[in-house]
């Protein structure tokens, strides 16, 4: 009972830091250029990782915030991106279904795009932004998944003849799957490095009509958001990308092994570990559910790597056509990871965990005049403070019910405080999940959605290396309490 009563707390609890400063003193209105990046981890120059070849993010980098603690709510494209269109902490995967099947336009503001949209600005998404590729639930792309909120929603389909053909695309036209009543094709392999243009795999597309729309832009206020495939499973990229590796030289997950005094596995990714590359992919030569020995690992990274340069090189095109166009002297940039991805670590290959492996992702805000540029900013911040954030800086008033708050403070100054804790939810196998992140510790509650009994309680040291390996809840009660009253 005492657990659930916490649970209950923690769910309930404001987690919000003192309000941000005045408001930007640059005149005119921003432009904003939102960049969506699918399973990107913290994998890059930037962030401290020398043997990525990521010179245009690290360079946007350079020139603006980068945020080293930034959390997601939930380790899931869905969830993690209808948390960040709506201002709103979920797990739901369609968050704007009723309003989308209800026909009719509520009265107030329900999401990011449809703010900026309803002051004046013209909204623009290519790619995945929402959860479905091109922001459309069908083939034809007619419906928007997030209603009266785009003047323009779709993606560009090149030989793949529909968006979720380009999202799993393959070289030569081909695809693992298409959602739209064709059949997942599982022989396909979880990696491919075709001897192609960048157009070989759909994000050249989209950094192609990116372009586009900037020219077509350029004498508007908008909102454009552009939302890059890789390195989401299958690891295709072209093959100059996969020769930038030597894969000897990729170093291996810092520690591969269940994590200590864990009695169950509902931490972890459950009896099918990896069960994303494994159960949807087919390895060469091999059947369903493959193995993931030390040299497929070492392949697989590989071509994580491969993807991450190759969308690099797409983002690169697309602030270089803004500079090309001198807009970046009045838009704001971000690049925003949907989550993180475990390539090894507690030997997971996947997503749908409540690790910091899995919850931390890159964040940059690239402001016109951004101080102290390239410095990070070390407080801890949330997908859903983007939303409060965007509207801030662009003097835009925001409905009362968003959950997050500006983070400006943090943009200005990179050694401004961050929050005290941030929070993030999975589902696993009827379980639900709440985890809280203190700068020390991260907790993590599991709750059966049936009995509502607490299943178990994993409490981590933030600071152990060379990864939080050991779950210390037995010994330590009076932290699991302190984190819960402080709340």
């Amino acid at each position: 009972m005492k657990n659930i009563l916490i649970l209950i707390s923690l769910m309930i609890s404001a987690i919000f830091f003192p309000a941000c400063g005045d408001k930007n003193e640059d005149k005119g209105k921003f432009n904003v250029l939102f960049i969506a990046v699918d399973d990107l981890r913290p994998e890059l120059g930037c962030y401290g990782h020398d043997y990525m070849h990521t010179p245009n993010i690290d360079k946007l980098a350079s020139e603006g915030r980068v945020f080293k603690n930034h959390f997601v709510h939930v380790a899931a494209c869905g969830p993690s991106r209808s948390t960040l269109l709506s201002g709103t902490r979920t797990l739901d995967w369609d968050i704007f279904k009723n309003i989308r099947e209800s026909n009719s336009k509520p009265d107030s503001i329900f999401s990011l795009p449809q703010l900026f949209k309803e002051n004046g600005y013209m909204t623009v998404g290519i790619g995945k932004v929402s959860h479905q590729p091109g922001g459309v639930m069908d083939s034809l792309q007619t419906i928007p998944e997030v209603p009266y909120s785009w003047n323009k929603t779709y993606a560009p389909v090149g030989e793949w003849n529909d968006p979720w053909r380009a999202f799993f695309s393959y070289a030569d036209g081909k695809a693992r799957t298409s959602y739209y009543g064709r059949p997942r094709i599982r022989s396909l392999p979880p990696y491919e490095a075709a001897d192609v243009s960048d157009k070989g795999y759909a994000d050249g597309y989209n950094a192609e009509e990116a372009i586009k729309q900037l020219r077509a832009l350029k004498d508007t206020s908008f909102f454009l958001a552009v939302g890059f495939y890789k390195p989401h499973l299958p690891f295709n990229a072209p093959k100059k990308y996969w020769d930038l590796y030597n894969p000897d030289e990729i170093p291996e997950a810092l520690y591969q092994q269940i994590p200590e005094n864990v009695d169950s596995d509902i931490c972890l990714h459950g009896d099918n570990n990896s069960y994303e590359p494994r159960g949807s992919y087919t390895w060469p030569g091999d059947t369903l559910w493959w193995q993931i020995t030390p040299s497929r690992q070492k392949t697989l990274k590989h071509g994580y790597c491969a993807a991450v340069s190759y969308t690099d090189v797409q983002v690169g095109k697309v602030l270089d056509e803004l500079k090309r166009l001198e807009l970046d002297k009045n838009t704001i940039v971000v690049l925003w990871g949907d989550h993180g991805w475990h390539l090894g670590e507690y030997g997971i290959w996947g997503k749908h965990t409540n690790f910091d492996i899995a919850l931390n992702s890159p964040l940059i805000i690239k402001l016109p005049h951004t101080e102290k540029p390239g410095d990070f900013a070390g407080g801890m911040v949330e997908t859903v403070d983007i939303f409060p954030t965007l509207a801030d800086l662009c003097d835009i008033s925001v409905p009362e019910y968003l959950e997050g708050i500006s983070i400006k403070s943090l943009i200005e100054n990179p050694d401004a405080p961050g929050k005290q804790f941030t929070v993030g939810e999975r589902e696993a196998w009827g379980v639900h999940g709440l985890t809280i992140r203190s700068e020390d510790h991260r907790l993590m509650i599991w709750i059966d959605n049936t009995t509502k009994d607490t299943v178990d309680i994993n409490l981590f040291n933030n600071f152990e290396k060379p990864l939080p390996y050991t779950d210390i809840s037995e010994d330590n009660t009076e932290i699991v309490e302190d984190i819960s009253e402080k709340l």
